[in-house]
């Protein structure tokens, strides 16, 4: 029930049976939702008489119609006639918040409390009105005292789980959000809040488990599918990811840049290169230098040897990159120079890669199976086969080939001579 109906029911049931006719008659045509009729009639009062009753029904019709600003002027006069009254100050406050007026509403919600401090329901709206205007320590103190005298409130300790959230203080909201969620199942947003504080938490299956339920309440919502495929694709679970993204896409989920990329690269790993392509293509003629983007077309070409194709995407990609992304492209086109028979320029980019990532010896071993194949002098091969058994030890994953290829060519030197 509304302010301006608990308000009509105050004056037929509780006010004394003298009550003035013209008075009557204005509350009847509130009751019909006649405002303007009603204005009309209140503007006759008020030159007769200004009282603050008065006022404060202009303010809750000018509410009504959502005429705020008049609301507030109405209000205001009612308040400088009766300074104290709790229901005016509520008013007051709430149409200041209303309309986003969110510092101007703090006095008088402040007021209102010192009327009557144990309203927990106007508290709340103060806690409320701290929250848009971004102070969440103010707003967690206030639902703070609130949960101490109520913790039944589902919609107040979402508030309260919201100002923690904020305050990072995750183990707090995400005690609260569950309990939200296991009070209102229905609740969509608490789910993708309550999400993204797992997300903020050492990996466990509360992200996954989290996504199920609200999947039980929300079968067909396409940001629950994205939510699941996001949370595959980071835990490398790329078929997973991609069955989850198709279904966000069936129910109408976002095409979004990332939602494709992501989408792509699950493909890639899902092995279907040529959809990998084609989604990939789009990215690519949206953002055209994401190394990202440019990486993964590199490895689908690279994959269905096409070579060509590959390095052009691989040499773009390495153009387009930052610092981080750098060895291994450079490792994946030495790679890639190397199966077109292009021996020199592997060479050049996998010395490139080592240069850049000197703790990934597995390029060592590259680079000497590289000099062996296409360099007749095999001291280069001997020289990287054993710098790759030093740097990479008992950890290489060659160990044992590149030490009987060093064997073997030391023999074979040996009789050269």
């Amino acid at each position: 029930m509304d302010n301006l109906s608990k308000y009509l029911i105050l004056i037929f049931f509780v006010i004394l049976p003298g009550f003035a006719l013209s008075q009557e008659k204005i509350d009847l045509l509130i009751l019909n939702k006649d405002y303007n009729k009603a204005l009309q009639l209140i503007d006759q009062k008020l030159k007769e008489d200004k009282t603050p009753d008065l006022y404060l029904r202009k303010g809750l019709i000018y509410n009504k119609l959502q005429m705020y600003s008049e609301a507030i002027s109405a209000l205001e006069s009612a308040n400088e006639l009766d300074g104290g009254n709790f229901d005016i100050l509520d008013e007051i406050a709430e149409t200041h918040s209303i309309l986003g007026n969110y510092v101007d509403a703090i006095p008088y919600y402040e007021k209102a409390l010192k009327v009557n401090p144990d309203d927990l329901a106007l508290a709340a709206k103060l806690g409320r009105n701290y929250i848009n205007l971004k102070n969440y320590n103010k707003a967690y103190s206030i639902f703070e005292q609130i949960y101490s005298v109520d913790t039944t409130n589902v919609y107040w300790n979402k508030q309260f789980a919201f100002c923690a959230y904020q305050r990072k203080q995750v183990f707090t909201a995400v005690a609260l959000y569950e309990k939200v969620i296991a009070a209102n199942p229905r609740d969509y947003s608490s789910y993708f809040n309550l999400i993204k504080l797992y997300k903020l938490l050492p990996p466990s299956g509360k992200i996954q488990e989290t996504i199920e339920r609200g999947m039980e309440s929300f079968p067909e919502d396409a940001q629950f599918f994205e939510e699941q495929a996001d949370y595959y694709f980071s835990s490398k679970q790329y078929t997973e990811a991609r069955k989850a993204y198709e279904n966000s896409f069936t129910f109408g989920g976002d095409s979004a840049y990332k939602v494709l990329m992501n989408y792509g690269i699950s493909l890639y790993f899902d092995r279907d290169e040529r959809k990998s392509i084609s989604i990939l293509d789009i990215c690519a003629e949206e953002v055209a230098n994401d190394p990202y983007v440019l990486f993964y077309l590199s490895l689908n070409y690279k994959r269905l040897a096409e070579y060509e194709d590959s390095e052009a995407y691989m040499k773009a990609a390495i153009e387009s990159a930052t610092p981080a992304y750098l060895p291994e492209m450079y490792h994946h086109l030495g790679q890639i120079f190397g199966q077109q028979r292009k021996f020199e320029e592997s060479i050049v980019a996998l010395k490139k890669a080592n240069e850049m990532d000197p703790e990934n010896p597995e390029v060592l071993f590259e680079i000497a199976t590289t000099y062996e194949e296409f360099n007749a002098n095999k001291t280069l091969a001997l020289n990287y086969y054993q710098i790759y058994l030093k740097e990479g030890g008992a950890k290489a994953r060659n160990f044992n080939y590149a030490h009987d290829r060093i064997e073997k060519i030391k023999e074979d030197m040996f009789f050269d001579e």
